[in-house]
């Protein structure tokens, strides 16, 4: 193993290489977008990445006729990645991409195989703006090997998942592709030659003027949209959680905003927070107005002391905590003490200091979301699990440190939200039924 180059993908590059690319998917460029999908925060573009590799590796590149390249995992925006040769055999040149040493991308070069791709079915094109001259003077390691005008093309798969085929809700998984004179005169061309509807995968055949062959994704689901004060309205009578004043931390999405709406239907004054996601907060606010409910939003990074960010005089009787980070995102096998570490940071440190921030004025009813995961255990989410469990041992003795505080705690079972939904169909209980019943019991 032989470690060649390393870095930090930052938001700037991602400007740089979707304009390059065409490649304008919220997932890689828009923080507020990025956390209402699988990802959870924004992501490097996986093709950018390759071209970086193949460029840091440049004086070990030889004039390679293949190219098969395998997204792992998602690179973050802010992640250090390292560029490591990988044990390959015969005349292949093979490269990992790590990143806390765990391999996101594989990339292996070989020499062209017997045997031309047909491109006669391909009935769909599009095209990558940048020149090659562009490329190359991006990269101009690789291209003094692989030329200019591969890798615009290779830079144009970004752009036909991203934006084309499947499009803005998409994962791009892989790609296996020749460097080899295609039949098209002006751009590339593209057909889907197999969709397995089972795991949402589709293979899309490819040819341009320099490469062919055959890219993978996945189609991943939209934001989940969640019920509206109509389809709600019904499960409340309109006074039964009159006189309370609830703040929902997280209200911008989610549990939370189911939360908001249900106590703003029962007679509740609702005061919803968002940490990021202004736009869905105001949408929110304006609904619950609209369906005669009474609704504020504030602004609160929990991560932040409360009392740099919520005015003095506010006074609340209940509280409800779905502040969050992104549950998923962990990498490796083994136990990551940073990942515990952010997650205890959410789940007990900024919960305690928001509790203890209301609780010197009136008595405060907390909901504190806890999940099954604490006792079913399930693979890779050790972490999580661990921090959820301290905020129940903490909810269980707050009335001991805070004399004014009491939380209810609830273990969630799989709810549909956007942190949950996954590219394949997985079974989930109904968010509407759990948090009406959340709040019957902290009321």
């Amino acid at each position: 193993m032989n470690d060649l180059a390393e870095r930090t993908f930052l938001p700037e590059d991602q400007i740089a290489f979707a304009k390059l690319s065409g490649d304008q998917n919220p997932m890689h460029m828009d923080p507020v977008a990025a956390r209402r999908t699988q990802a959870g925060y924004p992501v490097v573009h996986g093709v950018h990445a390759v071209l970086w590799a193949l460029n840091a590796a440049g004086g070990h590149l030889r004039d390679f006729g293949a190219l098969s390249v395998r997204f792992e995992r998602m690179i973050y925006v802010g992640d250090r990645c390292v560029l490591r040769q990988r044990q390959s055999r015969g005349e292949g040149f093979s490269l990992d991409i790590l990143v806390d040493e765990t391999v996101v991308t594989r990339i292996d070069l070989g020499p062209a195989v017997e045997g031309r791709h047909s491109s006669e079915h391909e009935k769909h094109s599009f095209a990558v703006e940048a020149t090659p001259a562009l490329f190359e003077e991006a990269f101009p390691e690789a291209a003094a090997v692989l030329g200019g005008a591969f890798l615009q093309e290779l830079a144009g798969l970004s752009k036909l998942v991203g934006m084309v085929e499947p499009g803005l809700h998409s994962i791009f998984s892989g790609f296996n592709i020749l460097r080899e004179p295609g039949d098209v005169p002006l751009g590339m061309r593209f057909e889907i030659a197999h969709e397995d509807e089972r795991f949402n995968r589709i293979t899309i055949s490819v040819t341009g003027q320099i490469l062919r062959g055959q890219v993978t994704a996945f189609r991943r689901p939209p934001p989940i949209d969640q019920p509206s004060c109509d389809e709600l309205r019904g499960l409340v009578s309109p006074d039964e959680f009159s006189g309370s004043k609830a703040l929902v931390v997280g209200g911008s999405r989610g549990l939370g905003e189911i939360t908001a709406k249900l106590l703003s239907l029962g007679g509740a004054d609702v005061v919803i927070t968002y940490a990021t996601g202004d736009v869905d907060a105001q949408r929110v606010a304006s609904e619950i107005r609209a369906a005669g409910g009474s609704c504020a939003v504030k602004q609160l990074d929990v991560r932040n002391l409360p009392t740099q960010q919520l005015d003095a005089p506010q006074v609340f009787d209940q509280l409800y905590y779905f502040a969050t980070p992104f549950i998923f995102g962990k990498r490796g096998k083994g136990f990551d003490r940073r990942l515990l570490g952010q997650m205890m940071g959410f789940y007990v440190d900024s919960f305690y200091d928001l509790c203890t921030h209301f609780s010197r004025q009136q008595k405060l009813n907390v909901f504190y979301p806890s999940t099954i995961a604490v006792t079913e255990r399930p693979a890779g989410l050790t972490e999580y699990a661990m921090a959820k469990a301290a905020g129940e041992q903490l909810c269980a003795d707050l009335p001991r440190m805070l004399k004014n505080v009491k939380a209810t705690i609830r273990r969630l079972p799989r709810l549909p939200t956007d942190q949950t939904s996954s590219v394949q169909p997985v079974e989930t209980g109904s968010a509407v039924d759990e948090m009406l019943a959340a709040i019957r019991a902290v009321s």
